[in-house]
């Protein structure tokens, strides 16, 4: 980085959650960590959201771009230098300026169950109990599990939602882990699912580090942060999302990791709606040969969703 640079703010924007902040305050931290600013230098902006004052269904059409669009444009319009967003908000296509360049290393990528009564596992849930859910994919995994359950949509961010669940409206939710790691939830209990079990959403876990394409500052910035090994795993799952145009709202788990020996397993099912019909698809590569790997896996799926449950979705 140019002298004429170091001194520069780094300007790092967000949703204006408390999740959200907390993961635009890890990002400082490793800016410090890494020497590359000093705190002084750093400022985090919270950009508040469309998403963010929705309470009803917001659909198929509108999707993740509710929940980044503001941000988004921020950067677009140099008002901030680097967006810091949950993968898993990210829609597979970014505006044409903007670039997915990095990620942190990522966090635990399972889901929890959260409830207010203490259950060892998924089947000792009462019979017939109501869930709360606004992901399609979590909804379709759980009544794969117990189709005795009744999911509700249940809207709104990590305190929202937690709130909603000890006043009673549900039985039980659902969040990520890395959410409740990060912002050290301790309330209610948690019950970590095993992503063999219940397979994570693309990007799940990951604060992903998107810049203008044309900022050589910010390149060199994020170069720095970049994780690698968690890089390609999210490069491989977002490569399967993308044959699908990216929406959140189609049943759509997927999952990469390395193994000891450099090698990249990845994961990935789509569902039914009804969580009764899917196809489970994996595959292994090296970093050199993931990505084609996950565009086949991603299209057999599309293919099978195209073939057998279009209907059944929508």
């Amino acid at each position: 980085m140019p002298k004429s640079d170091s001194n520069k703010s780094i300007r790092i924007g967000t949703r204006a959650t408390k999740l959200a902040i907390r993961q635009a305050e890890i990002l400082s931290q490793e800016i410090i960590n890494k020497k590359i600013a000093k705190i002084d230098n750093i400022e985090i902006i919270p950009i508040k959201s469309s998403g963010d004052y929705v309470s009803a269904s917001i659909g198929p059409y509108d999707g993740k771009l509710l929940f980044t669009k503001e941000i988004d444009q921020a950067l677009i319009d140099e008002r901030i230098d680097i967006a810091a967003h949950s993968v898993k908000d990210l829609e597979s296509n970014l505006a044409a300026e903007l670039e997915l360049y990095g990620v942190l290393e990522r966090e635990d990528p399972r889901d929890a169950l959260i409830t207010t009564d203490k259950f060892d596992n998924i089947d000792d849930l009462p019979r017939n109990c109501l869930i709360g859910s606004a992901s399609p994919r979590r909804e379709a995994i759980i009544r794969s599990i117990r189709e005795d359950v009744r999911v509700i949509e249940y809207r709104g961010n990590f305190e929202t939602r937690i709130k909603k669940l000890i006043g009673k409206e549900v039985d039980a939710t659902f969040l990520a882990m890395a959410g409740i790691k990060r912002l050290n939830y301790k309330g209610c209990y948690i019950l970590p699912i095993e992503t063999k079990e219940f397979l994570p959403a693309a990007g799940q876990g990951a604060i992903g580090l998107i810049i203008r394409k044309d900022d050589t500052r910010a390149r060199e910035i994020v170069t720095k942060l970049n994780h690698q090994e968690s890089f390609d795993c999210i490069q491989a799952e977002r490569k399967v999302m993308e044959k699908f145009g990216g929406s959140c709202f189609q049943p759509l788990a997927i999952h990469a990791y390395y193994l000891k020996n450099d090698e990249i397993t990845i994961d990935a099912v789509i569902y039914s709606k009804s969580g009764s019909k899917n196809l489970h698809l994996s595959g292994n590569g090296t970093s050199l040969t993931i990505f084609d790997i996950a565009g086949d896996i991603g299209q057999r799926l599309l293919n099978y969703y195209n073939e057998h449950l279009l209907n059944d979705i929508n």
